[in-house]
Protein backbone atom coordinates (compact mmCIF):
# COMPACT_ATOMS: atom_id res chain seq x y z
CA UNK A 1 0.00 0.00 0.00
CA UNK A 2 1.13 3.43 -0.61
CA UNK A 3 1.79 5.60 1.90
CA UNK A 4 2.20 3.64 4.57
CA UNK A 5 5.72 2.18 3.90
CA UNK A 6 4.90 -1.01 2.62
CA UNK A 7 5.74 -2.49 -0.80
CA UNK A 8 4.56 -5.17 -2.67
CA UNK A 9 5.96 -5.92 -6.01
CA UNK A 10 5.15 -9.55 -7.78
CA UNK A 11 8.41 -11.09 -9.11
CA UNK A 12 8.26 -11.93 -12.60
CA UNK A 13 9.17 -15.25 -14.61
CA UNK A 14 8.88 -17.08 -11.10
CA UNK A 15 6.69 -18.57 -8.75
CA UNK A 16 6.52 -16.94 -5.32
CA UNK A 17 4.64 -18.72 -2.11
CA UNK A 18 1.31 -17.91 -0.13
CA UNK A 19 3.20 -16.82 2.80
CA UNK A 20 1.98 -19.10 6.02
CA UNK A 21 0.25 -18.37 9.16
CA UNK A 22 3.22 -18.36 10.94
CA UNK A 23 4.91 -15.66 8.36
CA UNK A 24 1.68 -13.26 8.53
CA UNK A 25 2.02 -13.38 12.04
CA UNK A 26 5.79 -12.37 12.17
CA UNK A 27 4.94 -9.74 9.38
CA UNK A 28 2.47 -8.15 11.60
CA UNK A 29 4.52 -8.50 14.73
CA UNK A 30 7.38 -6.85 12.90
CA UNK A 31 4.11 -3.64 12.19
CA UNK A 32 3.63 -3.02 15.47
CA UNK A 33 7.06 -2.72 16.54
CA UNK A 34 7.11 0.28 14.61
CA UNK A 35 3.62 1.33 16.84
CA UNK A 36 4.53 3.98 19.22
CA UNK A 37 2.58 4.67 22.32
CA UNK A 38 0.62 7.79 21.82
CA UNK A 39 0.55 9.01 25.73
CA UNK A 40 4.27 8.96 25.72
CA UNK A 41 6.66 12.08 25.34
CA UNK A 42 8.25 11.26 22.41
CA UNK A 43 5.02 10.56 20.56
CA UNK A 44 4.22 13.59 22.17
CA UNK A 45 7.53 15.35 20.55
CA UNK A 46 7.34 13.80 16.93
CA UNK A 47 3.72 14.95 16.98
CA UNK A 48 5.14 18.56 17.78
CA UNK A 49 7.93 18.44 15.30
CA UNK A 50 5.35 16.69 12.38
CA UNK A 51 3.04 19.89 13.53
CA UNK A 52 6.18 22.86 13.22
CA UNK A 53 6.96 21.34 10.04
CA UNK A 54 2.84 21.28 8.36
CA UNK A 55 3.37 25.22 10.04
CA UNK A 56 6.11 25.77 8.00
CA UNK A 57 4.12 24.78 4.75
CA UNK A 58 1.18 26.39 5.93
CA UNK A 59 2.79 29.84 6.29
CA UNK A 60 4.86 29.78 3.23
CA UNK A 61 1.46 29.32 0.92
CA UNK A 62 -0.34 32.52 3.16
CA UNK A 63 2.10 34.93 4.43
CA UNK A 64 3.47 35.70 1.32
CA UNK A 65 0.15 37.85 0.83
CA UNK A 66 0.48 40.64 2.62
CA UNK A 67 3.85 40.67 1.99
CA UNK A 68 3.55 41.16 -1.96
CA UNK A 69 2.86 44.49 -2.19
CA UNK A 70 6.41 45.71 -0.17
CA UNK A 71 7.86 42.61 -2.39
CA UNK A 72 7.19 44.27 -5.60
CA UNK A 73 8.41 47.64 -4.24
CA UNK A 74 11.47 46.41 -3.82
CA UNK A 75 12.38 44.19 -6.82
CA UNK A 76 10.14 46.51 -9.08
CA UNK A 77 8.38 43.85 -10.59
CA UNK A 78 4.85 43.61 -10.13
CA UNK A 79 4.13 41.83 -13.34
CA UNK A 80 5.99 38.55 -11.21
CA UNK A 81 3.07 38.14 -8.49
CA UNK A 82 1.77 35.58 -10.31
CA UNK A 83 5.36 34.10 -10.25
CA UNK A 84 5.88 34.77 -6.48
CA UNK A 85 2.73 32.41 -5.69
CA UNK A 86 2.80 30.09 -8.69
CA UNK A 87 6.59 29.52 -8.49
CA UNK A 88 5.85 27.81 -4.46
CA UNK A 89 3.11 25.95 -5.80
CA UNK A 90 3.83 24.65 -8.43
CA UNK A 91 6.65 22.05 -7.38
CA UNK A 92 4.43 21.53 -4.59
CA UNK A 93 1.99 20.39 -6.50
CA UNK A 94 4.05 18.55 -9.28
CA UNK A 95 6.39 16.67 -7.08
CA UNK A 96 2.94 15.49 -5.26
CA UNK A 97 2.38 11.93 -6.56
CA UNK A 98 6.04 11.87 -6.52
CA UNK A 99 6.38 11.88 -2.97
CA UNK A 100 3.94 9.52 -2.25
CA UNK A 101 5.99 6.89 -4.48
CA UNK A 102 9.49 7.54 -2.98
CA UNK A 103 7.99 7.07 0.65
CA UNK A 104 6.63 3.72 -0.42
CA UNK A 105 9.80 2.60 -0.95
CA UNK A 106 12.41 4.11 1.26
CA UNK A 107 12.56 5.24 4.96
CA UNK A 108 9.71 7.71 5.95
CA UNK A 109 12.05 9.40 8.34
CA UNK A 110 14.86 9.93 5.76
CA UNK A 111 12.64 11.52 2.72
CA UNK A 112 10.67 13.68 5.57
CA UNK A 113 14.33 14.80 6.35
CA UNK A 114 15.51 15.70 3.09
CA UNK A 115 12.55 17.52 2.37
CA UNK A 116 12.39 19.63 4.99
CA UNK A 117 16.16 20.02 4.08
CA UNK A 118 15.17 21.29 0.50
CA UNK A 119 12.16 23.47 1.87
CA UNK A 120 14.74 25.15 4.46
CA UNK A 121 16.94 25.99 1.62
CA UNK A 122 14.50 27.30 -0.38
CA UNK A 123 13.63 29.56 2.67
CA UNK A 124 16.84 30.73 3.01
CA UNK A 125 17.08 31.26 -0.99
CA UNK A 126 13.95 33.50 -0.48
CA UNK A 127 15.01 35.40 2.58
CA UNK A 128 18.58 36.47 0.64
CA UNK A 129 17.59 37.07 -2.87
CA UNK A 130 18.83 40.04 -4.33
CA UNK A 131 16.32 40.22 -7.49
CA UNK A 132 12.86 38.87 -8.06
CA UNK A 133 14.35 35.79 -10.17
CA UNK A 134 16.32 34.77 -7.35
CA UNK A 135 13.59 35.12 -4.94
CA UNK A 136 11.35 32.69 -7.70
CA UNK A 137 13.62 30.10 -7.49
CA UNK A 138 14.00 30.28 -4.17
CA UNK A 139 9.85 29.92 -3.64
CA UNK A 140 10.22 26.60 -6.46
CA UNK A 141 13.09 25.18 -4.07
CA UNK A 142 11.13 25.47 -1.13
CA UNK A 143 7.71 24.26 -2.81
CA UNK A 144 9.44 20.64 -3.42
CA UNK A 145 10.06 20.66 0.06
CA UNK A 146 6.71 21.37 0.56
CA UNK A 147 5.39 18.17 -1.33
CA UNK A 148 7.29 16.14 0.49
CA UNK A 149 6.59 17.51 3.97
CA UNK A 150 2.96 17.55 3.77
CA UNK A 151 2.36 13.68 2.15
CA UNK A 152 5.11 12.32 4.90
CA UNK A 153 3.39 13.89 8.27
CA UNK A 154 0.59 11.76 6.89
CA UNK A 155 2.75 8.45 6.12
CA UNK A 156 4.86 9.16 9.17
CA UNK A 157 1.23 9.30 11.53
CA UNK A 158 0.17 6.11 9.68
CA UNK A 159 3.31 4.15 10.44
CA UNK A 160 3.97 4.38 13.95
CA UNK A 161 0.24 4.57 15.63
CA UNK A 162 -2.16 1.96 14.64
CA UNK A 163 -4.88 2.32 11.86
CA UNK A 164 -7.70 2.85 14.42
CA UNK A 165 -5.89 5.77 16.37
CA UNK A 166 -3.91 7.11 12.88
CA UNK A 167 -7.20 9.33 11.47
CA UNK A 168 -7.17 11.53 14.78
CA UNK A 169 -4.00 12.43 14.68
CA UNK A 170 -4.02 12.81 11.21
CA UNK A 171 -6.61 15.61 11.63
CA UNK A 172 -3.83 17.74 13.28
CA UNK A 173 -2.17 18.65 10.37
CA UNK A 174 -5.45 19.71 9.05
CA UNK A 175 -5.81 22.01 11.96
CA UNK A 176 -2.23 23.30 12.04
CA UNK A 177 -2.49 24.40 8.30
CA UNK A 178 -5.73 26.47 9.63
CA UNK A 179 -3.93 28.07 11.99
CA UNK A 180 -0.83 28.65 9.82
CA UNK A 181 -3.51 30.10 7.50
CA UNK A 182 -5.19 32.56 9.98
CA UNK A 183 -2.25 34.05 11.30
CA UNK A 184 -0.04 33.78 8.63
CA UNK A 185 -1.49 37.37 7.03
CA UNK A 186 -0.74 38.54 10.58
CA UNK A 187 2.82 37.71 11.06
CA UNK A 188 3.61 38.11 7.32
CA UNK A 189 2.38 41.88 7.76
CA UNK A 190 4.11 42.69 10.79
CA UNK A 191 7.17 41.38 9.46
CA UNK A 192 6.95 43.42 6.62
CA UNK A 193 6.02 46.42 8.63
CA UNK A 194 8.51 46.45 11.37
CA UNK A 195 11.14 44.59 10.22
CA UNK A 196 11.41 43.31 6.91
CA UNK A 197 9.43 41.04 4.06
CA UNK A 198 12.81 38.91 4.01
CA UNK A 199 11.57 37.27 7.80
CA UNK A 200 8.96 35.86 6.34
CA UNK A 201 11.21 33.31 5.57
CA UNK A 202 13.72 33.67 7.69
CA UNK A 203 11.49 32.47 10.03
CA UNK A 204 10.67 28.75 8.78
CA UNK A 205 15.27 28.05 9.67
CA UNK A 206 14.64 28.55 13.09
CA UNK A 207 11.25 26.22 13.30
CA UNK A 208 13.31 23.61 11.00
CA UNK A 209 15.97 23.39 13.18
CA UNK A 210 13.90 22.38 16.32
CA UNK A 211 11.71 20.09 13.87
CA UNK A 212 14.71 18.17 12.39
CA UNK A 213 16.62 16.61 15.54
CA UNK A 214 13.18 15.43 16.70
CA UNK A 215 12.26 13.64 13.87
CA UNK A 216 16.08 12.16 13.26
CA UNK A 217 16.37 11.06 17.09
CA UNK A 218 12.85 9.96 17.65
CA UNK A 219 11.31 8.38 14.81
CA UNK A 220 11.92 4.71 14.09
CA UNK A 221 10.92 3.60 10.32
CA UNK A 222 12.25 0.70 8.63
CA UNK A 223 12.96 0.95 5.23
CA UNK A 224 10.61 -1.27 2.92
CA UNK A 225 12.79 -3.96 0.86
CA UNK A 226 12.91 -2.92 -2.72
CA UNK A 227 16.09 -4.83 -3.62
CA UNK A 228 14.19 -7.38 -5.94
CA UNK A 229 13.13 -4.67 -8.04
CA UNK A 230 15.24 -3.80 -10.94
CA UNK A 231 17.16 -0.30 -11.11
CA UNK A 232 15.35 0.47 -14.48
CA UNK A 233 11.67 -0.76 -13.21
CA UNK A 234 11.98 1.35 -10.34
CA UNK A 235 12.93 4.42 -12.09
CA UNK A 236 9.93 3.31 -14.46
CA UNK A 237 7.89 3.22 -11.62
CA UNK A 238 8.73 6.81 -10.39
CA UNK A 239 7.27 8.25 -14.21
CA UNK A 240 10.42 10.60 -14.40
CA UNK A 241 9.04 11.15 -17.82
CA UNK A 242 5.86 12.38 -16.60
CA UNK A 243 7.34 14.55 -14.23
CA UNK A 244 9.87 15.79 -17.04
CA UNK A 245 6.91 16.63 -19.61
CA UNK A 246 5.14 18.41 -16.93
CA UNK A 247 7.01 20.68 -15.05
CA UNK A 248 7.47 22.59 -18.52
CA UNK A 249 4.48 22.30 -19.70
CA UNK A 250 3.08 24.38 -16.73
CA UNK A 251 5.81 26.95 -16.81
CA UNK A 252 5.29 27.39 -20.68
CA UNK A 253 1.60 28.36 -19.28
CA UNK A 254 3.09 30.59 -16.83
CA UNK A 255 5.32 32.55 -19.08
CA UNK A 256 2.63 33.05 -21.55
CA UNK A 257 0.38 34.58 -18.77
CA UNK A 258 3.14 36.63 -17.50
CA UNK A 259 4.33 38.10 -21.13
CA UNK A 260 1.24 38.37 -22.73
CA UNK A 261 -0.63 41.56 -23.55
CA UNK A 262 1.98 43.10 -20.86
CA UNK A 263 5.79 42.12 -22.39
CA UNK A 264 4.66 41.33 -25.57
CA UNK A 265 1.47 41.71 -27.67
CA UNK A 266 -0.29 37.87 -28.26
CA UNK A 267 0.92 37.67 -31.64
CA UNK A 268 4.70 38.03 -31.10
CA UNK A 269 7.05 34.88 -31.05
CA UNK A 270 7.68 34.79 -27.14
CA UNK A 271 4.22 34.22 -26.45
CA UNK A 272 2.88 32.12 -29.74
CA UNK A 273 5.70 29.70 -28.72
CA UNK A 274 4.97 29.46 -25.13
CA UNK A 275 1.68 28.68 -25.74
CA UNK A 276 2.53 25.77 -28.47
CA UNK A 277 5.21 24.14 -26.58
CA UNK A 278 2.76 24.35 -23.72
CA UNK A 279 -0.01 22.75 -25.76
CA UNK A 280 2.77 19.59 -27.53
CA UNK A 281 4.20 18.90 -23.68
CA UNK A 282 0.38 18.53 -22.75
CA UNK A 283 -0.40 16.66 -25.44
CA UNK A 284 2.38 14.41 -24.57
CA UNK A 285 1.94 14.22 -20.92
CA UNK A 286 -1.39 12.97 -21.49
CA UNK A 287 -0.14 10.36 -24.14
CA UNK A 288 2.76 9.43 -21.39
CA UNK A 289 0.39 8.58 -18.75
CA UNK A 290 -2.45 6.62 -20.91
CA UNK A 291 1.02 4.53 -21.61
CA UNK A 292 2.08 3.77 -18.18
CA UNK A 293 -0.89 3.23 -16.82
CA UNK A 294 -0.57 2.04 -13.07
CA UNK A 295 2.64 3.58 -13.18
CA UNK A 296 2.21 6.66 -14.61
CA UNK A 297 2.26 10.03 -12.09
CA UNK A 298 -1.60 10.40 -12.68
CA UNK A 299 -2.93 6.67 -13.14
CA UNK A 300 -6.02 6.88 -15.60
CA UNK A 301 -7.93 3.65 -13.25
CA UNK A 302 -8.07 6.42 -10.44
CA UNK A 303 -8.57 9.29 -12.36
CA UNK A 304 -11.39 8.41 -14.54
CA UNK A 305 -13.83 6.85 -11.64
CA UNK A 306 -16.37 9.16 -11.38
CA UNK A 307 -16.70 10.63 -8.21
CA UNK A 308 -12.44 10.96 -8.26
CA UNK A 309 -12.74 13.04 -11.52
CA UNK A 310 -15.64 15.45 -10.11
CA UNK A 311 -13.45 16.15 -7.07
CA UNK A 312 -10.69 17.04 -8.76
CA UNK A 313 -12.56 19.28 -10.30
CA UNK A 314 -14.02 20.77 -8.03
CA UNK A 315 -10.00 21.44 -6.33
CA UNK A 316 -9.01 22.40 -9.32
CA UNK A 317 -11.49 25.50 -9.77
CA UNK A 318 -12.78 25.96 -6.30
CA UNK A 319 -8.76 26.35 -5.21
CA UNK A 320 -8.58 28.84 -7.88
CA UNK A 321 -11.20 31.11 -7.34
CA UNK A 322 -9.52 30.77 -3.67
CA UNK A 323 -5.88 31.79 -4.37
CA UNK A 324 -6.34 34.07 -7.08
CA UNK A 325 -8.94 36.02 -4.95
CA UNK A 326 -6.57 35.85 -1.44
CA UNK A 327 -3.75 37.06 -3.29
CA UNK A 328 -5.51 40.17 -5.03
CA UNK A 329 -7.02 41.12 -1.58
CA UNK A 330 -3.69 42.62 -0.02
CA UNK A 331 -3.23 44.54 -3.28
CA UNK A 332 -6.77 46.15 -2.52
CA UNK A 333 -6.21 47.60 0.76
CA UNK A 334 -2.67 48.46 0.60
CA UNK A 335 -2.82 49.59 -3.25
CA UNK A 336 -6.35 51.24 -3.22
CA UNK A 337 -7.27 51.68 0.62
CA UNK A 338 -3.53 52.53 1.41
CA UNK A 339 -3.16 50.18 4.58
CA UNK A 340 0.14 48.92 6.09
CA UNK A 341 1.04 45.37 5.39
CA UNK A 342 0.15 44.51 9.27
CA UNK A 343 -3.29 45.77 8.56
CA UNK A 344 -4.14 44.44 4.97
CA UNK A 345 -3.32 41.15 7.30
CA UNK A 346 -5.60 42.22 10.39
CA UNK A 347 -8.54 43.31 7.67
CA UNK A 348 -8.09 39.78 6.00
CA UNK A 349 -8.75 37.77 9.28
CA UNK A 350 -12.57 37.74 8.82
CA UNK A 351 -12.13 35.51 5.29
CA UNK A 352 -9.12 33.46 6.91
CA UNK A 353 -10.59 32.32 11.00
CA UNK A 354 -14.69 32.32 9.72
CA UNK A 355 -13.22 29.65 6.63
CA UNK A 356 -10.96 27.77 9.31
CA UNK A 357 -14.08 27.32 11.80
CA UNK A 358 -16.58 26.41 8.78
CA UNK A 359 -14.06 23.46 7.80
CA UNK A 360 -14.26 21.82 11.39
CA UNK A 361 -18.22 22.30 11.61
CA UNK A 362 -18.62 20.62 7.97
CA UNK A 363 -16.27 17.74 9.15
CA UNK A 364 -18.11 17.41 12.14
CA UNK A 365 -21.69 17.29 9.95
CA UNK A 366 -20.24 15.03 7.30
CA UNK A 367 -19.27 12.70 10.02
CA UNK A 368 -22.93 13.05 11.58
CA UNK A 369 -24.65 12.34 8.22
CA UNK A 370 -22.29 10.56 6.15
CA UNK A 371 -23.46 12.63 3.70
CA UNK A 372 -20.68 15.33 2.00
CA UNK A 373 -22.25 16.43 -1.36
CA UNK A 374 -24.66 18.57 0.13
CA UNK A 375 -21.76 20.62 1.70
CA UNK A 376 -20.15 21.01 -1.79
CA UNK A 377 -23.18 22.27 -3.51
CA UNK A 378 -23.60 25.06 -0.58
CA UNK A 379 -19.96 25.85 -0.72
CA UNK A 380 -20.44 26.28 -4.93
CA UNK A 381 -23.68 28.33 -4.06
CA UNK A 382 -22.35 30.43 -1.32
CA UNK A 383 -18.88 31.33 -2.48
CA UNK A 384 -19.84 32.35 -5.56
CA UNK A 385 -22.37 34.90 -3.70
CA UNK A 386 -19.22 35.65 -1.59
CA UNK A 387 -16.86 36.08 -4.92
CA UNK A 388 -19.95 38.24 -6.94
CA UNK A 389 -20.03 40.57 -4.14
CA UNK A 390 -16.40 40.85 -4.00
CA UNK A 391 -16.64 42.28 -7.37
CA UNK A 392 -18.82 45.28 -6.24
CA UNK A 393 -16.17 46.62 -4.06
CA UNK A 394 -14.89 50.50 -4.46
CA UNK A 395 -12.52 52.71 -3.95
CA UNK A 396 -14.41 53.98 -0.77
CA UNK A 397 -16.23 50.81 0.26
CA UNK A 398 -17.11 50.70 3.64
CA UNK A 399 -15.26 48.50 6.22
CA UNK A 400 -18.73 46.67 6.76
CA UNK A 401 -18.86 45.38 3.11
CA UNK A 402 -14.85 43.98 2.97
CA UNK A 403 -16.07 42.50 6.50
CA UNK A 404 -19.24 41.04 5.74
CA UNK A 405 -18.29 40.20 2.10
CA UNK A 406 -15.20 38.05 3.80
CA UNK A 407 -17.62 36.09 5.88
CA UNK A 408 -19.95 34.97 3.09
CA UNK A 409 -16.67 34.06 0.85
CA UNK A 410 -14.93 32.32 4.11
CA UNK A 411 -18.18 30.25 4.84
CA UNK A 412 -18.88 28.99 1.26
CA UNK A 413 -15.09 28.31 0.58
CA UNK A 414 -14.22 26.76 4.10
CA UNK A 415 -17.96 24.09 3.37
CA UNK A 416 -15.78 22.19 0.73
CA UNK A 417 -12.27 23.16 1.27
CA UNK A 418 -11.31 19.71 2.88
CA UNK A 419 -13.72 17.07 1.98
CA UNK A 420 -12.08 15.92 -0.77
CA UNK A 421 -10.22 13.42 1.87
CA UNK A 422 -13.82 12.16 2.53
CA UNK A 423 -14.76 11.41 -0.86
CA UNK A 424 -11.47 9.58 -1.45
CA UNK A 425 -11.91 7.48 1.48
CA UNK A 426 -15.50 6.71 0.52
CA UNK A 427 -15.08 5.90 -2.81
CA UNK A 428 -11.44 4.04 -3.81
CA UNK A 429 -10.66 0.97 -1.48
CA UNK A 430 -8.01 0.80 0.80
CA UNK A 431 -5.24 0.26 -1.40
CA UNK A 432 -6.08 3.36 -3.55
CA UNK A 433 -6.34 5.97 -1.28
CA UNK A 434 -2.76 7.16 -1.25
CA UNK A 435 -2.87 7.49 -4.58
CA UNK A 436 -5.99 9.08 -4.65
CA UNK A 437 -5.47 11.50 -1.65
CA UNK A 438 -2.48 12.52 -4.20
CA UNK A 439 -4.22 12.94 -6.96
CA UNK A 440 -6.62 15.50 -5.37
CA UNK A 441 -4.15 17.31 -3.73
CA UNK A 442 -2.30 17.68 -6.91
CA UNK A 443 -5.68 19.17 -8.54
CA UNK A 444 -5.79 21.76 -5.60
CA UNK A 445 -1.82 23.08 -6.34
CA UNK A 446 -2.50 22.91 -9.84
CA UNK A 447 -5.96 24.98 -10.03
CA UNK A 448 -3.89 27.54 -7.42
CA UNK A 449 -0.82 27.92 -9.44
CA UNK A 450 -2.48 28.16 -12.97
CA UNK A 451 -5.39 30.33 -12.27
CA UNK A 452 -2.94 32.96 -10.11
CA UNK A 453 -1.37 33.09 -13.47
CA UNK A 454 -4.20 33.78 -15.35
CA UNK A 455 -5.49 36.68 -12.36
CA UNK A 456 -2.20 38.37 -12.69
CA UNK A 457 -2.17 38.69 -16.53
CA UNK A 458 -5.75 39.85 -16.53
CA UNK A 459 -5.03 42.49 -14.11
CA UNK A 460 -1.66 44.00 -15.01
CA UNK A 461 -3.26 43.81 -18.68
CA UNK A 462 -6.03 45.89 -17.61
CA UNK A 463 -4.97 47.84 -15.29
CA UNK A 464 -1.93 48.68 -18.03
CA UNK A 465 -5.18 49.19 -20.46
CA UNK A 466 -7.32 51.53 -18.28
CA UNK A 467 -4.36 53.49 -16.89
CA UNK A 468 -3.16 54.68 -20.55
CA UNK A 469 -6.89 55.36 -21.51
CA UNK A 470 -6.54 58.27 -18.85
CA UNK A 471 -4.05 59.72 -21.50
CA UNK A 472 -2.02 61.75 -18.46
CA UNK A 473 1.17 63.19 -19.43
CA UNK A 474 4.12 61.36 -18.88
CA UNK A 475 2.73 58.71 -16.99
CA UNK A 476 1.66 55.25 -18.97
CA UNK A 477 0.03 51.91 -17.75
CA UNK A 478 3.66 50.07 -17.50
CA UNK A 479 5.02 52.80 -15.29
CA UNK A 480 2.39 52.31 -12.42
CA UNK A 481 2.79 48.70 -13.09
CA UNK A 482 6.02 48.75 -12.09
CA UNK A 483 5.87 51.07 -9.19
CA UNK A 484 4.34 48.37 -7.03
CA UNK A 485 1.34 48.74 -5.25
CA UNK A 486 2.35 50.54 -2.38
CA UNK A 487 4.46 53.36 -4.32
CA UNK A 488 1.21 53.19 -6.05
CA UNK A 489 1.04 56.84 -5.03
CA UNK A 490 3.98 58.53 -5.19
CA UNK A 491 4.57 57.59 -9.07
CA UNK A 492 1.12 59.03 -9.94
CA UNK A 493 0.60 63.04 -9.79
CA UNK A 494 -1.86 64.12 -7.13
CA UNK A 495 -4.19 65.95 -9.70
CA UNK A 496 -4.44 62.28 -11.57
CA UNK A 497 -4.28 59.86 -8.36
CA UNK A 498 -8.27 59.25 -8.11
CA UNK A 499 -8.28 58.23 -11.46
CA UNK A 500 -5.63 56.39 -11.32
CA UNK A 501 -6.98 54.69 -8.34
CA UNK A 502 -9.84 53.69 -9.60
CA UNK A 503 -8.18 52.11 -12.83
CA UNK A 504 -6.42 49.89 -9.90
CA UNK A 505 -9.86 49.16 -8.57
CA UNK A 506 -10.95 48.11 -11.92
CA UNK A 507 -7.99 46.14 -12.54
CA UNK A 508 -8.83 44.09 -9.44
CA UNK A 509 -12.40 43.80 -9.90
CA UNK A 510 -11.20 41.71 -13.05
CA UNK A 511 -8.90 39.63 -10.84
CA UNK A 512 -12.25 38.86 -8.76
CA UNK A 513 -14.53 38.13 -11.57
CA UNK A 514 -11.96 35.71 -12.58
CA UNK A 515 -12.61 34.20 -9.01
CA UNK A 516 -16.28 34.33 -9.44
CA UNK A 517 -16.20 32.54 -12.81
CA UNK A 518 -13.94 29.64 -11.31
CA UNK A 519 -16.23 29.09 -8.35
CA UNK A 520 -19.21 28.24 -10.72
CA UNK A 521 -17.53 25.98 -13.15
CA UNK A 522 -16.53 24.19 -9.60
CA UNK A 523 -20.15 23.55 -9.01
CA UNK A 524 -20.10 21.01 -11.93
CA UNK A 525 -17.86 19.03 -9.88
CA UNK A 526 -20.35 19.31 -7.16
CA UNK A 527 -22.99 17.90 -9.39
CA UNK A 528 -21.02 15.20 -10.73
CA UNK A 529 -20.04 13.65 -7.48
CA UNK A 530 -21.82 10.16 -6.84
CA UNK A 531 -24.68 11.01 -4.24
CA UNK A 532 -23.03 8.09 -1.92
CA UNK A 533 -22.86 8.26 2.60
CA UNK A 534 -19.26 7.65 4.17
CA UNK A 535 -19.13 3.53 4.72
CA UNK A 536 -19.30 2.67 7.95
CA UNK A 537 -15.79 0.25 8.69
CA UNK A 538 -17.42 -2.92 8.08
CA UNK A 539 -18.65 -2.55 4.90
CA UNK A 540 -15.59 -0.37 4.29
CA UNK A 541 -13.40 -3.99 4.70
CA UNK A 542 -15.68 -5.79 2.79
CA UNK A 543 -15.38 -3.88 0.19
CA UNK A 544 -11.33 -3.93 0.37
CA UNK A 545 -11.97 -7.64 0.23
CA UNK A 546 -13.72 -7.94 -2.96
CA UNK A 547 -12.05 -5.02 -4.82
Amino acid sequence: MEGTGVHEEKQEGRNVPEPDARTAEARQADVSSQYIDVKSVSFILILVALSLSIFCVGLDNIIIATAIPAITDDFHALNDIGWYGSGYLLPTCAFQLLSGKLYSRYSAKWIFLAALFIFEVGSLISAVAPSSAVFIVGRAVAGVGAAALFTGSLVIIATIVPPEKAPAFQSVNAATFGVASAVGPLIGGAFTDNVTWRWCFYINLPIGAVAAPLVLFLIRTKSPSHDDLPLMRLLRKMDLVGLGLFLPCIVCYLLAMEWAGIVYSWSQYQVVVSIVFFAVLLVAFVADQLFMGEDATVPPRIASQRSIAAVCWFNFFSFGAFNTAFYFMPLYFQGVKETSAEDSGIRMIPLVVIQVLVIVITGILTAKTGHYVPFFIASCVVASVGLGLLTTWEVDSSAGKWIGYQFVIGFGLGMGMQLFATVVGATLPDRDVPTGMALTTMAQFLGASIFLGAGNNIFNTKLIESVDALGIPGLDGHTVVSAGATDLRASVPDEYLPDVLRAYMEALRWAFRLSLILECVAFLGALGMEWKKVPAHESKTASNETA
